[in-house]
């Protein structure tokens, strides 16, 4: 794969890595958004992850910036950081592209990975972990 495949806009959602079965899947919720990525050439990738409630404008948005690196399969790794007026949120990123099967029928890149909370923020820790999917949209 080519590192600039990774360019587009996701559906990001994350998740409490929680070991037991929950009567109620939003109990598992970490944070929905939109994730917009631009990898370049040498590996370089910057974006910005967008919290917000569908169709209202955005409630907060991180920065991104990392590196993507191609293998038998694309790896990256991003650091978010806030702006105003989340300045102090920092989260780490580390992910890979799942795998496009052959004979998939209507399947979408798919990014999935980590994420750790780098800093604490209001009443927040810092260490706090979760797992991450981010489906890409149409025309991504």
């Amino acid at each position: 794969m080519n590192v600039m495949e990774l360019t587009g806009t996701y559906t990001y959602r994350s998740f409490l890595d929680l070991p037991d079965p929950v009567d109620d899947f939003n109990k598992l919720r970490f944070a929905q958004a939109t994730l917009r990525l631009a990898a370049e050439p040498d590996g370089a990738v910057n974006g910005e992850l967008i919290l917000s409630d569908p169709g209202e404008e955005p409630l907060i948005i991180m920065d991104m910036a990392g590196r993507v690196s191609a293998s038998s399969r694309l790896s990256f790794t991003l650091s978010g950081r806030g702006r105003p007026p989340i300045a102090d949120f920092h989260y780490e990123y580390d992910g890979m592209v799942l795998r496009r099967w052959e004979t998939g029928v209507d399947q979408r890149m798919v990014l999935a990975g980590t994420v750790l909370r780098a800093e604490p923020h209001g009443s927040a820790p810092a260490g706090r972990t979760a797992s991450f999917l981010a489906v890409r949209g149409d025309g991504a």
